[in-house]
């Protein structure tokens, strides 16, 4: 057990070693160097970083070599980029559009490796399930690998099976990730209004929920129960009872993609009709279920007979609070009356990360966005990208609208490219238009009124009850002398390693100095044993002080602060 852990601490530490050489090999070493890893732990032998290929990185935008580093450190770290494309709150637009281009090319693995990873998930042989399997892949990628397939009873299915060892790897990865987060939390102030950890604990759960299959077969059979009987829509059976939490196998959807117009148009389907289903079917899910297929590209869709629909791969999905709905449609209703003060008011009533916000300013920026996206009718209005500006211009001034929003925004986009790609004259704001109507309506109902005066009154009694009590606890603690206040200091722990680091140089120098100076004195003095007509001691000085100097030389210029 003892030497499983000194192995796996040693393979950890390498992995660090890998990710800080890749972030330093692409420009990212002042980041590095501000994340103060020597002085935890093994840190002093993880940034001792052996000499790295130089890269021409002066020829890259910071968003490319962004790019390039979640790429060459594999599939979390593209996982996570890809998150963070969704995420404009926290990057600059270009970074979002560099990171949407992450690639995970892949080799595919064997057939031995896939047959291993089904038969051990679901403790029977392949052959016993299965009357034929499809040695060569349908398609590959760094999580999973996909085969076709025939159940002995008859039903042509596809095997979505897991890469074998990548949750360990991912596992690892996110662990370095949490703990690189927590350095950058600490040291780097500027970034603690990201809440990096937070962000970190995000990802993990929602890469956890998609290494899981199981979970997808859920949110597979929660989408065929939610469209059960609409005629629009297919969702395929997922087999339960041969899938596993790193196996699934569902049935094979025999389609047209959504993108081959040319076959939907041979086939005699109407493009115009399954434009239509497409975005209702996806904003029932938004407006009318609170759960979304995140992943609508064209890939991701398939045409059936009678302009029916059906959407594959529900890895990724998204979940849209009731509360969120409604602030959603009262911000469309606010953009179509072109109220931007209403606009402002709505996501300050969300929440605000930076007290000193310049209401006016915010107010004449939301003016001035209205009026380059509204100065035609709103029919030509393209919903995915008007939001995602919309979230870009709130988060300029530090404020958070609720996280699902920007998976939302990604989503819409992909979906109105599907229409525009099917229909010339696609337009979403008129199929939104019913589905944001009826969310007004019912916040306006009394029935809905009559609830929130009821949750009301049933806080202020609670309230009512304890204030008392708690009044009473204070106001003992405060005769006694034993009420405390604490305070958090911020900021200190960045001037304190600053400061150690300061001296620690000019110790070091000193010392150099001092070698030199003594050197000096021996070599005038020519006392002692000889070399080449020189004392030894004072050579030798001479020569350690040379490679403290060297050394020291080194460590400045790394750090970028010459």
């Amino acid at each position: 057990m003892l030497l499983r852990k000194i192995s796996q601490r040693f393979h950890d530490l390498k992995r660090v070693r890998q990710i800080l050489q890749v972030l330093v090999k692409y420009g990212f070493g002042y980041a590095v160097d501000r994340l103060n890893i020597e002085h935890h732990g093994l840190g002093k032998r993880i940034v001792n970083l052996k000499p790295i290929k130089r890269l021409r990185i002066q020829e890259m935008t910071v968003a490319v070599r962004l790019r390039k580093t979640m790429e060459e450190l594999g599939p979390t770290f593209i996982k996570f980029g890809q998150i963070l494309s969704t995420r404009p709150d926290m990057l600059p637009v270009e970074f979002c559009c560099e990171l949407e281009v992450l690639q995970d090319n892949v080799a595919p693995i064997s057939y031995a490796d896939v047959k291993k990873q089904v038969e051990g998930d679901l403790k029977v042989p392949l052959e016993t399930i299965f009357y034929q399997v499809d040695r060569e892949p349908m398609a590959a990628a760094s999580l999973a690998q996909v085969h076709r397939a025939k159940l002995k009873t008859g039903e042509a299915v596809i095997i979505k099976a897991q890469r074998p060892g990548i949750a360990q790897i991912i596992k690892t990865d996110i662990e370095i990730m949490e703990e690189l987060a927590r350095l950058a939390e600490k040291y780097i102030e500027e970034i603690r209004v990201y809440n990096p950890v937070g962000l970190v604990e995000e990802f993990k759960q929602s890469i956890t929920r998609e290494l899981d299959y199981s979970a997808e077969a859920h949110n597979i059979q929660r989408f065929h129960h939610q469209f059960a009987g609409d005629p629009t829509v297919y969702v395929p059976p997922v087999f339960m009872q041969f899938t596993g939490p790193h196996v699934l196998v569902m049935e094979q959807i025999l389609g047209i993609k959504v993108s081959h117009t040319d076959k939907i148009d041979k086939e005699g389907l109407n493009r115009k009709k399954i434009a239509v289903n497409i975005a209702n079917a996806f904003l029932k899910q938004v407006f009318a279920y609170g759960f979304f297929h995140a992943d609508p590209h064209p890939g991701n869709i398939m045409v059936l007979p009678h302009n029916t629909i059906a959407f594959i791969d529900y890895g990724m999905t998204g979940r849209i609070h009731q509360e969120t709905r409604r602030f959603l449609s009262e911000i469309m209703i606010a953009v179509t009356k072109r109220d931007a003060q209403k606009i402002a008011d709505i996501f300050l009533a969300v929440g605000v990360l930076d007290e000193q916000i310049d209401m006016h300013r915010f107010e004449l920026d939301l003016e001035d966005f209205l009026d380059r996206y509204l100065v035609e009718s709103l029919q030509d209005l393209k919903m995915g990208q008007f939001l995602n500006s919309l979230l870009n211009v709130t988060s300029r001034y530090r404020i958070r609208a609720p996280q699902e929003l920007y998976l939302l925004s990604k989503a819409l986009v992909e979906i109105e490219s599907v229409g525009e790609i099917l229909d010339m004259d696609f337009d979403m704001v008129k199929l939104v238009k019913p589905f944001v109507q009826k969310l007004v309506l019912e916040k306006r109902s009394p029935k809905r009124i009559a609830r929130e005066v009821r949750a009301f009154v049933e806080v202020l009694y609670d309230l009512a009850l304890s204030l008392p009590k708690d009044l009473k606890i204070i106001f003992n603690k405060l005769k006694k002398g034993t009420l405390r206040v604490e305070f958090e200091h911020r900021g200190l722990e960045n001037l304190l390693t600053e400061l150690d680091k300061i001296s620690n140089r000019i110790s070091f120098s000193v010392v150099i100095a001092a070698l030199i100076v003594g050197s000096s004195i021996i070599v005038q003095t020519d006392k002692g044993p000889h070399l080449f007509g020189l004392p030894v001691f004072g050579i030798l000085g001479y020569v350690i002080a040379g490679f403290m100097g060297l050394w020291l030389a080194i460590a400045i210029l790394r750090s970028g602060r010459l």
